[in-house]
């Protein structure tokens, strides 16, 4: 039985109507964006597309507020999308981030150069096909895997082609982030 991911949810959930709660929930987080930026090279110049940004959409606010590349934020979750938005013009970075609702498994109809799917969003299978449809030659999808103690409450990917890069992460429930080229 998967109680994590609706767990962390509803954490999320609760942590938007604070900043001081959604700084300390985020605050973990730093290092692995850091990393996931010099996995994929990202810059200004990138359109980078966030999949599963929960209530809480630190990897956006983060992300933007290194590189200051433009960045898709979306998730499936109505009231998390509620809570996101609210999040980013919190922040003043609603000129940078757009806060969308929709499924990751799903056609994206929008430009982009890198995508960063989080470790709750699924089917991760289904979400790289589509994003190998959707992305230009060259896009980097960058994808967080579950550790091994929770493989079981994470959705994983299992695909036979092999990742261009991958970063070690310092969290407990993923402990690496992995880079697919689009070679389409």
């Amino acid at each position: 039985m998967k109680w994590i991911p609706p767990a962390i949810g509803a954490w999320e959930k609760i942590s938007s109507s604070s900043k001081v709660l959604t700084r300390l929930y985020a605050r973990p987080y730093r290092r692995v964006i850091e990393n996931e930026i010099r996995l994929g090279r990202l810059g200004r110049d990138d359109i980078i597309l966030n999949i599963g940004c929960g209530a809480v959409p630190f990897t956006a606010l983060y992300l933007t507020s290194i590189t200051g590349a433009g960045i898709y934020a979306m998730d499936m979750d109505p009231r998390a999308v509620d809570l996101a938005e609210k999040c980013v013009a919190k922040a003043g970075l609603s000129n940078k981030i757009t806060v969308l609702q929709g499924d990751g498994a799903e056609m994206f109809g929008r430009p982009f150069t890198a995508s960063i799917v989080a470790l709750q969003a699924a089917p991760k299978n289904a979400i790289l096909n589509v994003l190998q449809k959707a992305a230009a030659p060259g896009a980097r999808f960058i994808f967080r895997l579950p550790s091994m103690p929770y493989k079981d409450q994470y959705d994983a990917l299992s695909t036979n082609r092999p990742a261009a890069a991958s970063t070690m992460q310092p969290m407990r429930t993923f402990d690496r982030s992995v880079m697919y080229l689009n070679a389409a």
